[in-house]
């Protein structure tokens, strides 16, 4: 029965130990949440489940190809929703792959770029089409 205890509290420990390491977490508290947890799973796992489970937000560093980089966030696109389908496109899409409408309208004389609120074209002064 004692030997089952064992077995089990590292198996936790083992798990607690990939698992923060996979969230993001340094070495040495990874470390320590499995320590904690073989020693005391009834005590650590649970605080481990509730506290210890938040992905770091820092970057981390990663090993590729033995060369040490630090990995940062990724920017996210700005999306906009299309007004006539109401589907999620790029803020620089200049047609709407759902529905075909005109995201980005080009003034009828002289072919630049409008903004949709605007009434007469800033460049040649022709009034844009209503929309």
């Amino acid at each position: 029965m004692f030997s089952l205890h064992v077995i089990i509290g590292l198996l936790a420990a083992f798990w607690v130990y990939t698992d923060a390491r996979k969230l993001g977490q340094e070495l040495g508290t990874a470390i320590l949440w499995a320590i904690g947890v073989a020693g005391a799973i009834y005590i650590f796992l649970p605080l481990y489940l509730i506290f210890g489970r938040k992905p770091s937000l820092k970057p981390r560093r990663v090993d590729r190809d033995r060369e040490i980089i630090d990995v940062e966030a990724i920017p996210v696109d700005e999306t906009i929703n299309c007004p006539m389908c109401g589907g999620k496109v790029k803020d620089d899409f200049k047609v709407c792959p759902y529905c075909g409408h005109t995201l980005q309208p080009k003034c009828p004389s002289c072919g630049r770029e409008l903004n949709r609120e605007w009434r007469t074209c800033p460049h040649c002064q022709t009034p844009t089409e209503a929309k």
